[in-house]
């Protein structure tokens, strides 16, 4: 998983910085309205659909309060959906546009499920149960299905599940490959694309890397794309990385746009396009490309390398460290300011997008079409 840095809240408060593989043991909800059945009962209210791209971006506050933003990209219009959560924030808007799926915790219980519906503005809560939920993802237009990354007792390696709201039946998919853990993974319209690892060469490495107190050194991802229901899981292909932070399909499924830290030959942070087509692995933009173009708006690519390719596949869209930033101390955590730029792949131009009304950080950053 990649390296997270968390706000914790209990009797005291205190900062630590984790792996994925200790989330599920620190945080919890509180239940909410969980009559999520309900929420597809109202087509008479539907939201019109929006055909602008709606990026949904989620950040930690130097207040230490966390919310999640839509942004409407064309009319550069923003509304912020979810706020003054305590912990860091993942979600995925709904092809219609009118649910939200995110991951919240409170409490001493792990990350669940939540679904807000833009149209009468109520949370429902998923999922309530001793797995830990990262990373959601809708498996249809309608927000029927979510998926998500799930650790837990029963699954002590992570994989890919998948939650029907409908029936409130879930499945998780590659449990007969107890050793073949899911770093990152995106859903299409009809498929599911995964970068996974062996945890116990993951382990093995962590484990050099701390006791020789040395840089995390490189492993092979392999990546999967799978059907919806996790059948016909095909290799695709090998990537050696450090880390891979960030996976999401452009919007005809035939690329994947790649986030992450010495990929192959590459020193640093990088975004990439992985063509489904051929498998080749395209560079878009590098740390040490940025550092040698002339007059930067950045100093770099934000560090968990978040990066989606627009509607139009001309731009991509990232989250990135101003230029001169300074270290901000996000209630005991420190870092930089971190904000969403637009990548021009014609003109290799950079311009800003986005930046928070207050000086945060990026934890997830993603795209519905």
């Amino acid at each position: 998983m990649y390296e997270l840095v968390c706000k914790c809240k209990k009797a005291t408060r205190f900062t630590a910085i984790i792996f994925l593989s200790l989330l599920i043991m620190l945080f919890g909800c509180e239940k909410k309205e969980d009559d999520i059945t309900l929420i597809h009962k109202k087509e008479d209210k539907s939201t019109p659909i929006n055909d602008n791209e709606e990026l949904i971006i989620s950040m930690f506050d130097n207040e230490g309060k966390s919310s999640i933003v839509e942004l409407d990209v064309e009319k550069k219009v923003e509304e912020e959906l979810v706020k003054n959560e305590t912990v860091w924030l993942h979600a995925k808007l709904s092809d219609n546009k009118q649910y939200l799926a995110y991951m919240s915790a409170k409490g001493d219980g792990p990350w669940d499920i939540f679904l807000l519906d833009k149209n009468d503005k109520k949370t429902y809560q998923v999922t309530n149960d001793t797995l830990g939920q990262l990373m959601p993802r809708f498996g249809d237009k309608e927000g029927k299905t979510i998926y998500s990354e799930i650790m837990g007792e029963k699954f002590p390696v992570s994989k890919i599940a998948k939650v029907d709201l409908e029936t409130k039946d879930s499945i998780v998919f590659d449990t007969e490959q107890p050793d073949r853990a899911v770093e990152m993974y995106d859903i299409s319209k009809d498929k599911i694309i995964g970068a996974f690892v062996s945890e116990e060469e993951n382990t093995a490495r962590r484990t050099a890397a701390n006791e020789a107190d040395e840089p995390l050194g490189q492993i092979v991802y392999s990546i999967y794309e799978m059907n919806l229901d996790g059948s016909d899981m095909n290799l695709v292909t090998e990537i050696k990385a450090v880390n891979i932070d960030s996976m999401a399909y452009g919007p005809n499924g035939k690329s994947v746009i790649v986030g992450g830290g010495n990929i192959n030959e590459d020193e640093g942070s990088g975004i990439y396009q992985l063509s489904l087509t051929d498998k080749t692995l395209t560079t878009i933009l590098t740390d040490q490309m940025i550092k040698k173009s002339k007059n930067p708006i950045l100093s770099e690519i934000g560090h968990r390398r978040l990066a989606v390719l627009s509607k139009n596949e001309r731009f991509v869209y990232f989250s990135g460290i101003p230029k001169n930033a300074e270290d901000v101390s996000f209630d005991g955590i420190i870092s930089k300011l971190q904000c969403i730029y637009k990548y021009d792949l014609d003109s290799k131009e950079i311009i800003k997008l986005y930046e928070y009304k207050k000086l945060a950080f990026v934890t997830d950053m993603t795209v519905t079409y």
